[in-house]
């Protein structure tokens, strides 16, 4: 990972972190109290979320990077602020490769429902070992992160464009089916 990548996947997590951790405190006021363990769980789920799209569109034979979108960033804190976190603060930007005579060699309708389910499954997975961690040793952090990997999965499944969920579902609407339930269940577990 590279200067301006990593830069933004950085300044994503951060801001993601201090959302939700206004968020659980109720307001900005008490937001520090909750920052490290927001930074924990939220920076752990949103960056493998989304080195996982980058990792299988590369698998792929794509050009993937990460790219932070500042109003997305904005719209988050704000909406922190009356105790709802917008989780939008960028995307992997994807682009297949050209071949020949400048004829695209990009992955198809599954691929890319393919790429749109491994953040979500990367969540989902997160979910679970957190949840067994706080089932094996009760705290309230193993609780918090998984958690905001059930919410960062749910929300990223529905299925509403630019959302991975539309493509997945596009893609192939059982699958879609499948991680939108089992994100819900690991929301309310």
């Amino acid at each position: 990972m590279k200067g301006r990548e990593a830069r933004d996947l950085t300044l994503s997590a951060f801001v993601l972190a201090l959302a939700f951790s206004t968020v659980f405190a109720g307001g900005p006021g008490k937001a520090t109290n909750y920052l490290p363990l927001s930074l924990l769980a939220v920076s752990v789920g949103f960056v493998a979320h989304e080195l996982s799209h980058r990792y299988l569109a590369r698998r792929f034979g794509c050009y993937a990077e990460y790219r932070a979108w500042p109003m997305g960033l904005l719209l988050a804190l704000l909406l922190s602020l009356v105790g709802f976190v917008f989780a939008a603060p960028g995307a992997v930007v994807i682009q297949p490769r050209l071949g020949p005579w400048g004829t695209i060699l990009g992955p198809g309708k599954r691929e890319y429902g393919k790429i749109s389910l491994a953040g979500p499954l990367s969540n989902l997975f997160l979910a679970s070992l957190f949840l067994s961690l706080h089932l094996l040793h009760p705290w309230f952090g193993f609780y918090l992160a998984a958690s905001v990997n059930g919410w960062l999965a749910l929300f990223n499944l529905l299925p509403l464009p630019p959302l991975d969920g539309s493509k997945v579902f596009r893609w192939d609407k059982r699958v879609w089916a499948v991680a939108f339930l089992t994100s819900l269940f690991f929301l309310f577990a």
